[in-house]
């Protein structure tokens, strides 16, 4: 299986996350509402691990909203506008990078010899599906990890759009 292009820190704004067909987002008068995670995944077409927030999570005083959290992603591309479908949930996300790797994982956590993008962080997880056309759905997942305390990116996956190519 091929793994999927991750982007770890500023990426174009595409949001994302939120396993496909579940619970998620509700478009009301204030905008976007998180249901948080349920089960424990890894994400589609990468190492990532999607899992339920800790139970006193989402009354914690200094958490931001699904709605401010995407504000402050969204606004250094300057586009606040929510892509149609989105959804979103709250839960923890751990994104291992593999063996601890001496300077170029300076500034990762380190874990038991193991090198962590992100380990266990509170976040919002955005996502919604990409293709206009019919293509498989892994193909088409726009996923986005924002911290929940600061709507800063941690972390997100592009589709793997493909095109097709003669010769070769």
């Amino acid at each position: 299986m091929r793994k999927r292009k991750i982007y770890v820190a500023a990426a174009a704004l595409a949001a994302a996350t939120v396993i496909a067909g579940s619970v998620g987002i509700t478009h009301a008068g204030t905008g976007l509402r998180a249901t948080p995670v349920t089960a424990t995944v890894t994400i589609p077409g990468t190492d990532e691990v999607w899992a339920p927030p800790p139970a006193n999570a989402a009354a914690a005083p200094s958490l931001l909203t699904a709605d401010q959290a995407w504000a402050k992603f969204s606004a250094a591309q300057g586009d606040t506008s929510v892509p149609p479908g989105t959804s979103v949930q709250l839960g923890v996300i751990t994104q291992s990078v593999g063996p601890w790797c001496g300077k170029e994982c300076a500034n990762l956590q380190n874990i038991n010899g193991t090198a962590y993008a992100a380990y266990n962080q509170l976040a919002y997880g955005y996502y919604w599906r990409a293709c206009t056309v019919s293509q498989a759905e892994l193909d088409c997942q726009h996923w986005f990890f924002l911290d929940a305390k600061t709507g800063e990116l941690i972390t997100g996956v592009l589709p793997r759009l493909t095109t097709t190519s003669s010769g070769g």
